[in-house]
């Protein structure tokens, strides 16, 4: 069987495997966004505690993805979500937060004090200084940090295959233990799609987002 033979036949579990996929990464891009841009802006302002939070989150990314999805199998056993979607998800979340942590923080850090003293002194509430100050100018470094997480997330929810998560990990792994090389390819070609598509998108989206006068010019 050539390899577009084997597209054909197998278009309806390509789909299925591939929409599975997308549902891990889209489930959890909200919640790794909310915790890793939030947790980024609440630390900003404290020195100790921003080193300690990067710390942990550095020791959470050391975990080899293997070993954290088990942990979340192990975890959330007890409420009978140990299989599936949900530790995929949980792991993803967890593997995602550095960056997103760490470039927040950078950005934030790196607004000139006077500029915010100005701000001050026009009598803008911090709210005012964090959404049309600190947040525009912080925009393309942030997003940096999400469009890393989210291209590195992709490939890591193939894991996902092995606590009966669905995606594409499928067609890798099922096709090393088979020998059937068209389902690697398969994979391999999805999941590079997948993250070119998606670090293509969230470029478009930052340069929607980013204040005229911070795009970068080509």
């Amino acid at each position: 069987m050539n390899y577009i033979n084997y597209l054909i036949v197998n278009k309806d579990i390509i789909i299925k495997e591939l929409f599975n996929h997308l549902q891990i990464i889209l489930y959890a891009l909200p919640f790794a966004i909310l915790i890793g841009v939030g947790t980024g802006i609440l630390i900003s302002k404290h020195q100790k505690l921003s080193k300690y939070v990067l710390y942990l989150t550095s020791i959470l990314m050391t975990i080899p993805s293997p070993a954290l999805f088990g942990i979340m199998v192990i975890i959330l056993g007890p409420f009978k979500l140990g299989l599936g979607k949900p530790p995929a998800i949980i792991a993803l979340v967890i593997y995602s937060l550095l960056p997103m942590i760490r470039n927040t923080l950078s950005a934030i850090k790196s607004i000139s004090k006077e500029m915010i003293d100005s701000a001050k002194g026009m009598g803008m509430t911090e709210m005012q200084i964090l959404f049309k100050i600190k947040i525009p100018l912080s925009l393309p470094i942030i997003m940096s940090g999400i469009r890393n997480s989210i291209v590195m997330g992709i490939g890591i929810a193939a894991i996902g295959y092995y606590i009966s998560a669905g995606g594409l990990g499928y067609f890798i792994f099922a096709g090393l233990s088979r020998g059937r090389y068209e389902m690697i390819i398969t994979g391999i070609i999805l999941l590079a799609s997948l993250g070119m598509g998606f670090n293509y998108l969230l470029l478009k989206i930052e340069s929607l987002l980013t204040p005229k006068g911070l795009r970068f010019k080509n």
